[in-house]
């Protein structure tokens, strides 16, 4: 059995680090998404919790990756340059992608 409490921590601290870096860009839109997730965590992790709890916030920090116009898509430039300190943007989104994923359950077939 996966211990959830320290994946969702995991979550949690990925989720951190990205909000941080995405406050560098004051038009970052995608920032009050993951943000909103991170209280959720938060919130979650304060109380007992349970594995559809779990998925529903793995899927809706998950939900805006992929696709046109997803947060695959952003890129933090301003002035046509690259905005400092976001060159660990892609590793820090592929953490929190991954990360969420860890926590969802996907149930085996009989």
């Amino acid at each position: 059995m996966e211990d959830r409490a320290a994946q969702l921590d995991e979550l949690i601290m990925e989720l951190s680090a990205l909000c941080d870096l995405l406050a560098r860009d004051s038009g970052c839109e995608w920032r009050r998404h993951f943000v909103s997730c991170l209280r959720q965590a938060e919130a979650l992790a304060a109380t007992p919790h349970d594995q559809p709890s779990l998925n529903m916030l793995s899927g809706s920090v998950m939900s805006v990756f992929g696709g046109m116009g997803s947060f695959n898509d952003y890129v933090p430039f301003k002035h046509g340059r690259l905005i400092a300190g976001m060159e660990s943007l892609d590793e820090a989104s592929g953490r929190v992608y991954q990360a969420a994923l860890t926590l969802r359950v996907i149930a085996a077939r009989d």
